[in-house]
């Protein structure tokens, strides 16, 4: 089996699972912080820092599939273990930043305040929280430099797959060009489209607009809708998952499909990444007990 394409296996699975999820998480963080909406702003950041720190620990041959839970103190004390000098030690205020808009505190307060603020039990008001002035110029620091590192750093650019934005770095590990080049982002950085305008002129606009249970008046109902809200083919789409238990099927059931790197990739996540009851199902098609 070659293990560059399990390298890449590894990658674009960790990607999806938690590295995906994770940059949606931190924009509707930066929405409800911006909007003023607390409670969010503190639930996506410690959702989106916890799925950073375990796509980053992950691929560095630290197994993330049970012991951590959503303890971010857990994760980031491991995340200063496994990476050592390329570790997100500590946060330093941005040069064109005002002074009086940050504290020099260490990050390890910060990451307590994130794991305390948007434990799950505050998604039923049973947390209270603390916001600080510097809170979202912290986290979008944090988020990019957690961002960065996730990735194998003693993986050597070009060699497991064609890395197109990273030519000029070619046969260097991916910790080299984090070390050297503090600007760039491993991963392409997809940010949502559309404009906010198209549901109106008010945040509120959000909640009345073509709401036909809520709609306070006509005109919320009758404007205009893009086609988002209603389109006249809705689609549909197949999870990541569901098309990696198709591909494990095909594998396992056609001798002359059989793909190594699929089936030890599968291995590799059943090891490593928390599943849930998709677990289950990936281990009895290894097995042979499922079609």
């Amino acid at each position: 089996m070659n293990a560059a394409n399990l390298n890449h296996f590894k990658s674009v699975h960790a990607y999806r699972i938690f590295v995906a999820p994770a940059d949606r998480n931190y924009f509707l963080a930066r929405f409800a912080k911006i909007y003023g909406m607390n409670e969010e702003f503190w639930w996506h950041s410690a959702q989106a820092v916890e799925k950073y720190l375990k796509a980053g620990l992950v691929l560095n041959e630290v197994s993330v599939a049970n012991g951590f839970g959503h303890d971010l103190e857990k994760l980031w004390e491991k995340h200063l273990r496994a990476f050592e000098q390329h570790a997100v030690a500590e946060l330093a205020k941005p040069g064109a930043m005002a002074a009086e808009f940050w504290t020099d505190t260490p990050l390890k307060a910060f990451i307590k305040r994130i794991n305390r603020f948007g434990d799950p039990n505050s998604r039923y008001g049973l947390v209270s929280y603390g916001n600080k002035r510097d809170d979202l110029f912290k986290l979008d620091q944090l988020v990019f430099e957690l961002r960065r590192r996730t990735i194998g750093l003693k993986w050597v650019v070009g060699e497991d797959w064609e890395h197109n934005g990273l030519r000029p770095h070619y046969g260097k590990t991916y910790a080299d060009v984090i070390a050297n080049c503090p600007d760039l982002q491993i991963h392409q950085v997809e940010t949502p489209k559309g404009k906010f305008s198209k549901v109106g002129s008010d945040l509120a606009d959000v909640w009345s607009s073509w709401n036909f249970a809520f709609a306070p008046n006509h005109a919320d109902i009758a404007k205009a809708d893009p086609t988002s809200v209603a389109p006249q083919f809705p689609g549909s789409g197949n999870s990541y998952f569901d098309m990696l238990k198709h591909d494990l099927s095909q594998t396992l059931g056609d001798p002359s499909r059989r793909d190594p790197v699929t089936i030890e990739g599968v291995k590799w996540l059943l090891k490593n990444v928390y599943l849930g009851s998709e677990r289950k199902v990936l281990q009895r098609l290894l097995d042979g007990k499922a079609g």
